[in-house]
């Protein structure tokens, strides 16, 4: 008995480090949020995109410059091996690469922040409806809104790793590295 009871205890100690991580992990990407609510309302209102492909594009730019930091920073080294024309090339095929690397990223990404955006949402209508006054939507992101937005989804994406799919992030690295 003494057993089951300590193994229920691991468990729900592993969901409450789970859930903790997932709100630290949730607080760079509201920092790149914030970042980047002014590009994104510029392609919103001044280039007339829609919601979706704002995000679309945003989600691009920011993953493209990651995964090219994350891929050439690791092989800088490497280049002092090649001749001019040899690592122009190298740049140029894992530039491509990456490009389409970063479509199959940029699309997982995307589903991901319409369900953050969803659950933002109806956050924000149950704090208006609590307030019981129709305002305008302001262009004011609320912290603790999104907070916990990109929690929830976090949680329920590092649960889904770690339990459903626990190869993805092997399966990630190696298609970055490859």
């Amino acid at each position: 008995m003494s057993k089951i009871l300590l193994s229920l205890l691991n468990y729900l100690w592993v969901f409450i480090k789970l859930l903790l991580f997932s709100a630290l992990l949730s607080l760079p990407f509201i920092g790149l949020t914030y970042l980047f609510q002014k590009k994104f309302n510029w392609l919103r209102k001044d280039k007339k995109l829609s919601f979706a492909k704002s995000l679309f594009i945003i989600i691009f730019i920011i993953t493209y410059i990651v995964l090219i930091l994350i891929y050439f920073i690791p092989i800088l080294d490497k280049f002092s091996t090649f001749t001019f024309f040899e690592g122009v090339l190298f740049v140029l095929i894992q530039l491509g690469r990456l490009l389409l690397v970063n479509l199959l990223f940029t699309g997982m990404l995307f589903i991901v922040a319409m369900f953050i955006s969803m659950l933002y949402d109806s956050f924000m209508e149950k704090k208006e409806k609590k307030k019981k006054t129709r305002k305008q939507k302001s262009e004011k992101l609320s912290f603790i809104e999104l907070w916990k937005s990109f929690a929830m989804v976090l949680f329920v994406i590092l649960l889904f790793l770690m339990i459903i799919f626990p190869s993805l992030i092997a399966m990630i690295i190696y298609l970055i590295f490859m």
